[in-house]
């Protein structure tokens, strides 16, 4: 059968699929968010401006804050590594950690005397270390003796900021060069390469597998590159048009970031599922099986040769509907609220439609 779509339609539906659909964690958490890091449940956070780390419990429906360590200077940057939560403190000038299965956690001294650290990336036993207020990257052997000291690993790097570690590369974001360079860490003599530039000062990064996500601030975006790409290489855009952009994290599942709150004032914790990220990547595909579309109760998928399995899902990568069609069959579609989804047969592409 013949598929017939006006050049508006197209339009219409470009314009609203070309960003990630985002899902508030929690609104408002009262304080701004400088670091992330995830063990398991738990999602923490480091607020400079309160001292503190505090955690939530990710799969909560309400998560609650609950302070973990108070008192700190500056804490910037957080990195586990085990059971020790590394806290870099850019007021104290120095690196410090926690044990977090402790009750009542008491910090460590790892490295004092630095020069505004405020993040960290790890390999092996070294810690890498972002010297801000030095320029440079730094790095400590975290099973010799505490405090120790560090050596550094190279200098001249222009506002050191978030670090990423993938295999022998260490990535260095330079929010004020607008881009990402990287350094092999095995080299004796270090020298940095342009991964992707052209960024609107961006801030922290988060590595999943091949994607590198891009907290971009004055962009007020997420972008992403594949780190396996020709260097430099170009950000797309995960989400857009967002408060702020700040602190970000990544599992498996989803990307978490810091927003501006509803409220103006605080900030928030929202996330994008990976689910919801894959089918983005298909958004632009010129096929489609399925008609009307829009629709209001049914929609009839074409072209097929045999039954079929087939799952709907929402913007947010949740299934809504499965079942199996037949050749010439139709799917009730009634009972979904209007919006916008995804039909997807076994392992072919998702294919979108709108309830209405």
């Amino acid at each position: 059968m013949k598929k017939i779509y006006t050049l508006a339609a197209i339009l219409f539906f470009n314009s609203i699929v070309s960003n990630a659909q985002a899902i508030d964690v929690i609104d408002p958490i009262d304080r701004g968010a400088t670091g992330f890091e995830l063990s398991g449940n738990d999602l923490y956070y480091a607020s400079a401006d309160n001292g503190t780390i505090a955690k939530i419990d990710i799969t909560a429906v309400s998560p609650v804050i609950i302070d973990v360590i108070t008192g700190l200077d500056e804490p910037e940057g957080i990195l586990l590594i085990g059971n020790d939560l590394y806290i870099a403190q850019a007021g104290a000038n120095k690196i410090s950690k926690i044990d977090i299965t402790a009750g009542t956690p008491t910090i460590i001294d790892v490295v004092t005397g630095l020069n505004e650290p405020t993040y960290l990336a790890v390999s092996g036993n070294d810690l890498y270390i972002s010297e801000m207020g030095a320029s440079k990257i730094s790095k400590v052997d975290i099973t010799a003796s505490t405090p120790t000291s560090t050596t550094d690993v190279i200098t001249g790097i222009t506002t050191p900021l978030g670090l990423a570690m993938s295999g022998n590369n260490l990535y260095i974001v330079q929010p004020e060069l607008n881009k990402i360079s990287k350094i092999d860490i095995t080299d004796n003599t270090p020298t940095t390469t342009d991964v992707v530039t052209g960024l609107s000062k961006p801030l922290l990064i988060s590595l999943q597998g091949n994607d590198l996500y891009i907290a971009e601030s004055d962009g007020k975006k997420i972008s992403k590159i594949d780190i396996t790409a020709s260097t430099p290489t170009t950000a797309t855009d995960v989400i857009t048009e967002l408060g702020s952009a700040g602190s970000l994290v990544s599992n498996e599942t989803a990307v978490y970031f810091s927003d501006s709150s509803s409220n103006d004032i605080d900030s928030k914790i929202s996330k994008i599922n990976f689910a919801s990220l894959s089918l983005d990547d298909h958004l632009n595909s010129k096929e489609t099986y399925i008609y009307p579309n829009p629709t209001n109760d049914f929609i009839l998928v074409s072209e097929l040769s045999k039954n079929e399995n087939y799952t709907i899902y929402n913007t947010s990568g949740n299934e809504v509907l499965n079942g199996t069609i037949s050749e010439k069959g139709i799917i009730d579609v009634r009972t979904l609220t209007n919006g916008i989804y995804f039909f997807k047969i076994n392992n072919s592409t998702p294919k979108k439609f709108i309830k209405n």
